[in-house]
Parts: structure tokens; sequence; C-alpha cells
């Protein structure tokens, strides 16, 4: 039975509920009184014979049926803003806000020089960066595009595009590499300090390339982060061995505050992706987005295609 208008507006302002995170800042953003929208995903609650928003007087929180019902009013909904940005681009010119998500290393290291030259060409867009080391989601967030560092992504109801490639290096301080000695083979590390980047497991962070074979050390160390700089800083304090993206330690490897080892086997690299969503219909400003970003990135000579 197809969906009735009464229950498309209910779904809509369920929907709304959810993004504005309460029911008051949802009805100041449709115009409409708290108790109409109360009353609304009330009644589709009853309808459907679920909870979908469980409340206090704090907070709203989604039940599980609500996320996957969410989950689906969020592609009715995109495609309904989309409509009028879809006649509005028949001149191709992007424009609207762009919401970015990336971890904070590779907004630190790129995205700044990228938005301000996009921005410039397309004067149009608004782009709101978020760097964040923890994984935004697609739905709860708004996100357009997230851009990721991993040995490979894969997802049916996402796009993830391959822009680069970024070798990893495992160095450590001169000071440290004096004191502990050089590691000449992968499997020495076990009795070395290695920092670890919390976020990855150790068969992804440290698995090197011996011959034709892969080789995972169970490396370990006094401590581990999310955050790759506050590695980096350990590691310049002669804390232990770290594996970084290239292009962040380069600067520490040519000043030599940094020194590579075991060049030779090198560590499985990471791809940089640009993830977006998937539909007949992506705006210009995702498109012209990642295609300004792959641009950039061919420019680096520490990057690979």
């Amino acid at each position: 039975m197809p969906t009735s208008l009464d229950d498309l507006v209910s779904l809509a302002m369920f929907a709304r509920v959810v993004e504005a995170k309460s029911f008051t800042a949802a009805a100041a953003a449709l115009g409409v009184s708290k108790s109409i929208i109360s009353k609304r995903v009330s009644g589709l609650e009853e309808h459907l014979g679920v909870r979908l928003l469980h409340r206090t007087t704090r907070r709203l929180s989604l039940s599980s049926e609500g996320a996957r019902v969410y989950e689906r009013c969020l592609h009715m909904l995109r495609a309904a803003d989309e409509a009028p940005e879809l006649v509005r681009e028949t001149d191709g010119e992007p424009r609207g806000e762009l919401r970015v998500t990336s971890s904070v290393i590779v907004s630190d290291r790129y995205l700044a020089e990228v938005v301000v030259s996009f921005v410039k060409r397309y004067p149009l867009v608004l782009v709101d960066v978020m760097a964040d080391n923890s994984m935004l989601d697609f739905v709860s967030d708004q996100v357009d595009i997230a851009i990721r560092l991993a040995p490979a992504l894969e997802s049916s109801s996402l796009i993830a595009r391959r822009l680069a490639t970024a070798a990893k290096v495992v160095c450590a301080s001169p000071a440290y590499l004096s004191e502990r000695g050089t590691p000449r083979w992968p499997d020495e590390l076990r009795s070395h300090d290695c920092l670890r980047f919390s976020p990855l497991p150790v068969e992804v962070e440290w698995k090197f390339k011996v011959g034709r074979d892969s080789v995972v050390v169970p490396a370990s160390g006094p401590m581990r982060s999310n955050d790759v700089e506050v590695l980096r800083r350990a590691a310049l304090a002669g804390a232990g061995v770290v594996n970084l993206p290239g292009f962040y330690v380069a600067a520490d490897l040519q000043a030599g505050r940094l020194v590579q080892v075991l060049a030779e086997y090198p560590v499985q690299a990471l791809g940089v992706f640009a993830v977006y969503a998937k539909g007949k219909f992506v705006p210009a400003k995702v498109r012209k987005f990642v295609e300004h970003l792959a641009a950039h990135l061919r420019k680096d000579e520490s990057l690979t295609r």
C-alpha cells in the first residue's frame, strides 16, 4: 500500500527531530508548534507499532527500530533537499553548504589549502570542515564527504573513491636508536618500544612486506593514541619507534629529527579515500570537491596513485 501524504509528513517531522536532537529545535526549524511535532511522532509510533525515540527530560535517543526508519527517511529528505539544487545546477555551478569530515592528520596536511582554493573557484559553496579522529556518521551528522585513510574501504551503501596512496614510514629519534639500537629485521621490533596508533589493529598497522610474504609483528610499547600528532611528538622525544604516513613525518626525516628504519621492508600503505553517498544525482558541490582534492593530491610527490 502506498504511503499516504499524511504519513510522509509525519516521517519528515520525525527525521527533523532526529537531526535537531530535540522537539523544540525541530519545531522552530519547521515553523510549527512543539505539540504538533510531538503528536505527529507519537502517531507515527502508534501507526508503526514500535518505539522510535527514547525520551528523557534531558535528551532524545533513537531506538534500534527508529534508527532503521530514520535511515530510510534520510534518503527521502535528501532527495527533497536536492531537487531545488538539481534545478539550480543546470549551469553546472556548485552551490550550497558542503559538510566534509576528515581525520585531523589529513585536515592539517591538506584540507586548509584545498578548501581555500576550492571556495575561490566556487564562491557559491560554503565548506564546513569537521576535523575529527572519530568516525562521524553520515546519517546523524549529515556528512556530504568523508576523507578516510585506510588500507582499503568497501561499502554497499556508499561510494569509496581512492584518490591516492600514502606510504608509511617506520622511524624513531636518533637518541632512541643510539640507546636501544637500530632494528635490522621486522621481528626485532618485538624488543623495542613501539608507539601504537590505537584505531588500527596490530595486524594492519605493523604488517611488513618481506619478499613475497607478509609478516605481522605483534608490536607493543609504553603508549598508544588515536592522535598521530601525539605519537609523532612522543617519537621525537625518544619514547619509541613509530609508524606513520610518510607525508606527515617528511619534514622530520629531512631535518634528521627522525630516522627511518626497516626501509627495505615496506609497511602496508594507506589509501586516501573520498567517501560519499550513492545516488543517481550526486550534487555538483560533492563531485567538484572530490575532483579538486584529487587534483591537489596528485601534485604531492609523497603520494602515489
